[in-house]
């Protein structure tokens, strides 16, 4: 005999909404996080305990109406529960879809809840399977575990289950299953609206029960009870009985299934693939490992005659896919193995360059043809992470035209909150297609040589390598669909498809940094640190090791009696920064301990590290810039991160004067947008005060400062200043009255007062935040000037936190994001006049708002009044864009 599985789906779908990341979704914009969770339980469940053809499955599920029976005894039952989330409900029907294409029985039956169908598909056959197994997250069905029937709660995430037997059931409620009935019309129930007898708890519940074994006997007795509980029971008499009527479930519920349909077959491999892909669970498909078929030709390019035709195809076509293969990551040491192009869906070409033992198309041929179709004709290259690419070009001397498409950075905008757009996963994603991976590739083929492409055999390049030109060909095809439905045509073809020109160029451009410089600040920093350490040692009478936040607590609270500010989430006292600052204010050791901390980690993180990133061919330092890195269309920098550079404090300076130019007769040149979130704000806003400040030229600090003060604009100081300047950015990031107050040291009330005189002048921003928040709850997303958008689902979330924080990324987004896209703008049209003049001089950092250049001494005044001319004109707002453009030996 098989086992019988009988899953609560409301109660699970419920689980898995809240236990998975609600920001989950589509490309399209389908919200799928409850999906997600509950196929990751069920295939879970299904590979480890049920047996295929011989155990039964069904997947229940409450009708929309609920209980028709329960609302007649009581017309307020489970009036008290919250509505229905609308994210979840958008999904049920995904739900029943993919259970469905699971194999799995969904059954929902008008008038009843999903527990009463459970309760008779239980009872109907009990005694057709060795074991009934129900799996829920709710306490209620315990009532049916017996020695047959047992319960598997979920009483964590999705998956944590805990199986209740009757043992189980009497060792956590400390009564027997079928004593659970009577226990719950006692206790009643707050969510479902269940009276219960008011008075009377659970631990009184469960001692009555253990002493009259059931309800029946309680009143029977009740004249033997306590003159307190029975008066409970008898004024609660009316409640009981509707309540027994309310937890009693249904064991005869109308339906017609046989033993055999609800028998688990499996899943039709084909049939759940199509849905896994429609949802973009690519996680899910490749640990299916699932398979779409896909109807492809490769061919191998190996002479001259091969590569003719299809630069003639290439030529009838216009638009192409390209891939390289390399012996390296770095383009400075990469030398070029092979290429692969695709002109068609299915159909793709190797063209091997320099393959060890093999029959390779030579180098005079390789850039003649590459000349052709990079930079000579007008085709439509298309790519993944063409970025790579062209720097692989770039190195070779050639100058490729504007790709066209670029399917990670189209991934990327169309769902910007997703982690991972690699080749790899768009192809699980979109096309349900599970490629061959690289390191498969090498590790069979190549061992003995690491991850040098070259040694891979002819036959298996061919076939990888065509995949890659094959796969991004077809996900092109989908995405550029998709790109047009959502209206990002303008942003993907005019910023982010010449921005990987632009960023190819600066990547191999690189940062100089002055090594000797560096080395001298390490020392002094060293020293630094080390007189530190000697001032706490004086304090704390012996030495002990700074680093460890162990011995500094014993230092701190238990030498010195310190009184403790806050424990960790293990229980000891907390030594963080918070901490310190706050000990600060009257301790000398925690200042200097904050200061010790403060030199260490510049030492370690810019000073030491950056000069083991230097390239020793170039002497630079070649940061990669990212245009996928962030939600809201900022780039990112990494290995190393040169945004991050520190830049407010001395030390920050002190470190960025390490950026020199490499050559004696060179300057750096840096210009940086002032304010332009804040008129991105006042254009967006169309406030007047806002507006008026701007196109006059000026302090916005100060008169934020004076109106929220309530003092003439003459009258404010620094400090004032100082508070309206954290005040204008914390309204674009839609900070808290509480998060404010911390930042500006006052109290939540004064900080409030603060935020209600700002907006008491600013009424053209407070109408546009409000229009903003409104906008993103009916649309779902928000987008900036260009049509970049955002998808926000924390905005109907119950959860009041998930609120808030949407509300943020409402107000945020718009003008984060469309300041973003200007100074990309601005880099485009800079990156263009330095190429039509013919200058030398070289874009080399992006650091949000700023933008930094290396320039020659003959080229220094033309390239400033480029710089300003072309950042100050990216765009015409209803303020002027202003720039502060600098220059030195240094950057700081």
């Amino acid at each position: 005999m098989g086992k019988m599985f009988l899953f609560d789906g409301t109660g699970l779908v419920y689980r898995a909404f809240y236990a998975i990341d609600q920001s989950l979704q589509t490309s399209s914009g389908l919200h799928t996080n409850a999906v997600y969770g509950l196929t990751k339980m069920l295939i879970k469940f299904l590979k480890e305990h049920i047996s295929i053809g011989k155990d039964a499955c069904v997947f229940v599920l409450d009708s929309k109406g609920g209980s028709k029976k329960r609302k007649d005894i009581l017309e307020t039952y489970k009036a008290n529960r919250p509505s229905t989330p609308d994210l979840l409900l958008e999904q049920i029907p995904y739900v029943e879809e993919l259970v469905d294409a699971l194999g799995i029985k969904v059954l929902k039956i008008e008038g009843f809840e999903a527990d009463d169908i459970i309760a008779t598909l239980s009872k109907k056959f009990e005694s057709d399977f060795e074991k009934v197994n129900i799996i829920t997250g709710d306490k209620d069905l315990l009532q049916l575990v017996s020695d047959k029937v047992f319960v598997w709660r979920v009483e964590r995430g999705i998956t944590d289950l805990v199986l209740y037997d009757r043992n189980k059931v009497i060792e956590k409620y400390g009564i027997y299953p079928e004593q659970f009935k009577d226990y719950l019309s006692l206790v009643g129930d707050q969510i479902d609206n269940i009276p219960g007898v008011k008075g009377i708890g659970k631990k009184t519940a469960v001692s009555l029960l253990k002493k009259y074994n059931s309800l029946e006997n309680v009143l029977k007795n009740i004249n033997l009870l306590t003159e307190k509980l029975r008066r409970l029971l008898e004024d609660s008499k009316e409640d009981l009985q509707k309540s027994i009527e309310l937890v009693e479930l249904i064991y005869d519920v109308p339906m017609d299934v046989e033993k055999d349909e609800i028998i688990y077959r499996g899943y039709n491999p084909d049939k759940l693939l199509k849905v896994l892909k429609k949802y973009e669970f690519s996680s899910i498909i490749k640990e299916l490992n699932l398979q779409e078929k896909l109807e492809k030709e490769y061919i191998l390019v190996d002479n001259e005659d091969k590569l003719k035709k299809l630069a003639e195809e290439i030529e009838k076509y216009k638009t192409f896919s390209i891939d390289t293969e390399t012996t390296s990551l770095d383009p400075f040491e990469a030398k070029l193995v092979g290429i692969s192009i695709s002109t068609m869906e299915g159909k793709a070409y190797y063209i091997p360059v320099s393959h060890f033992g093999a029959k390779n198309i030579s180098k005079s041929l390789i850039d003649k043809f590459l000349k052709q179709i990079l930079q000579e004709k007008d085709y439509n290259i298309v790519g993944q992470n063409l970025k790579f690419d062209y720097e692989i070009f770039k190195s070779m001397g050639f100058s490729p035209n504007v790709p066209h498409f670029d399917t990670m950075i189209a991934a990327y905008l169309l769902n910007p909150d997703e982690k991972r757009f690699n080749l790899e996963e768009l192809s699980l994603k979109y096309l349900g297609y599970k490629m061959i991976s690289f390191d498969e590739l090498v590790n069979e083929n190549v061992p003995l040589f690491g991850n040098d492409f070259s040694y891979v055999p002819l036959e298996r390049a061919v076939e990888y390598s065509c995949e890659d030109a094959d796969v991004t060909y077809r996900i092109f095809r989908k995405l550029g669909r998709k790109i047009y439905e959502n209206e990002m045509e303008k942003l993907f073809y005019e910023i982010e498809m010449p921005l990987i020109d632009v960023l190819s160029e600066m990547e191999l451009n690189g940062v100089y940094f002055d090594e000797e410089y560096l080395k001298e600040l390490s020392k002094k920093y060293q020293e630094k640190m080390d007189g530190i350490k000697e001032k706490v040692f004086e304090i704390a009478g012996e030495t002990f090791n700074l680093n460890s936040s162990t011995q500094v607590a014993y230092i701190l609270f238990e030498k010195l009696n310190i009184a403790p500010y806050k424990k960790t989430a293990t229980g000891k006292f907390s030594t963080n920064a918070e901490v310190l600052e706050e000990l600060s204010k009257e301790h000398e050791i925690a200042k200097l301990l904050l200061e010790y901390r403060k030199y260490q980690k510049l030492k370690s993180t810019y000073i030491d590290s950056i000069p083991l990133s230097i390239n020793r061919k170039t002497n630079r330092v070649h940061t990669t810039f990212h245009q996928t890195g962030t939600s809201t269309g900022r780039l990112s920098s990494s290995n190393p991160n040169l945004q991050n550079l520190p830049t407010r404090s001395e030390e920050g300076k002190e470190i960025r004067k390490a950026v020199r130019p490499q050559r004696q007769d060179w300057w750096i040149l840096g210009a940086d947008y002032s304010q332009i979130e804040l008129r991105v704000l006042a254009h967006v806003s169309k406030d007047e005060n806002l507006l008026k400040a701007f196109k006059d030229d000026l302090d916005i600090h100060t008169i934020t400062a004076a109106k929220i003060f309530g003092v003439s604009e003459m009258f404010v100081s620094e400090q004032m200043r100082r508070v309206g300047k954290m005040v204008n950015f914390a309204i674009i990031y839609g900070v808290s009255p509480y998060g404010l107050s911390k930042r500006i040291g006052l109290s939540v009330s004064e900080t409030k007062k603060i935020i209600d005189n700002y907006f008491r002048y600013y009424k053209g921003v407070f109408e546009y935040l409000k229009r903003m928040k409104d906008e993103a709850r009916k649309k779902g997303y928000v987008t900036t000037l260009f049509g970049r958008r955002r998808y926000i689902p924390q905005l109907r979330s119950k959860n009041g936190n998930r609120v808030q924080e949407g509300e943020r990324i409402a107000v945020n987004t718009p003008i984060q994001g469309t300041a973003a896209d200007i100074i990309k703008i601005a880099m485009i049209n800079i990156h263009n006049r330095l190429k039509k003049e013919n200058l030398s001089s070289k874009m080399i950092l992006q650091v949000h708002d700023e933008l930094v250049f290396e320039v020659p001494d003959n080229e220094l005044e033309f390239v400033k009044d480029i710089v300003k001319d072309e950042m100050e004109n990216a765009v015409k707002l209803d303020v002027p864009l202003k720039v502060d453009v600098y220059c030195g030996k240094e950057w700081e």
